[in-house]
């Protein structure tokens, strides 16, 4: 009720996002933590479940302002889910926005016709994601504050360690520099130090951009992808402190 109608003019701090609740249905484990760790570091609060029936169980406790859904799902799918939910007096106002590996004009139909105000093909990847959903939820989006910087890190990639050189930082990503390239796309885990944090922090973040500076310098834009709950809070008091 009320919330729905104050988001127009919200303020874009902290505080308005932790209240944002989103409910996550994939049945996929690898993409569930993906999906969960993007929002997460975008500010929301997440809840996550493996199919659609379980989404409707912990629908009632969470009351979420947002539904997240695979489409292709046991027992339920995203668009049977979505049926569910509109047909429900009680639960017909909240938006569900629907992934999907398909990308067929079908598919946007029968999602369409379920009541869901989104359809995002997973092939778009996050940025598509956290578009989708601010716009939805009718908040700006976060442009990180990214601070300038020079520090080593540590990257492991395919069990071999090789390093580079942070240049900038930000709460959903980091550029840096190293001596070979890396592929858009790779997986890559990493660790760094920042003057005035105690703690090392430790990142899973993917290639999502590629630069080439030199023969032997290369330019890598990461996205952080995953990071635990100590290295996100040291990184956040680091950035407020910069």
């Amino acid at each position: 009720g009320s919330r729905t109608g104050s988001r127009g003019h919200c303020k874009v701090d902290k505080t308005e996002r932790v209240m944002t609740k989103i409910l996550v249905a994939e049945d996929d484990a690898l993409l569930r933590d993906v999906i969960y760790n993007i929002l997460v570091l975008e500010g929301y609060e997440v809840f996550s479940t493996v199919n659609g029936r379980q989404a409707l169980d912990l629908f009632v406790s969470v009351k979420p302002d947002l539904i997240v859904s695979d489409y292709e799902m046991p027992e339920m799918n995203g668009a049977e889910l979505c049926q569910v939910l509109r047909d429900n007096p009680q639960t017909a106002h909240i938006p569900v926005l629907i992934l999907s590996i398909r990308d067929d004009e079908e598919l946007m139909k029968i999602c369409e016709a379920a009541g869901a105000v989104g359809f995002i093909r997973k092939a778009d990847g996050r940025e598509a994601l956290v578009e989708s959903v601010a716009r939805v939820l009718g908040v700006p989006i976060r442009r990180h504050l990214r601070v300038a910087c020079r520090y080593t890190a540590g990257i492991l990639e395919g069990g071999r360690d090789h390093t580079g050189v942070v240049q900038n930082v930000s709460a959903g990503g980091m550029f840096l520099t190293a001596g070979r390239r890396f592929e858009s796309g790779m997986a890559l885990r990493m660790h760094f130090n920042l003057p005035g944090v105690d703690d090392e922090i430790h990142v899973l973040g993917e290639v999502v951009r590629i630069e080439e500076i030199s023969d032997t310098e290369f330019g890598i834009g990461i996205q952080f992808l995953e990071l635990g709950p100590e290295s996100r809070q040291s990184l956040q008091s680091f950035l407020e402190q910069s």
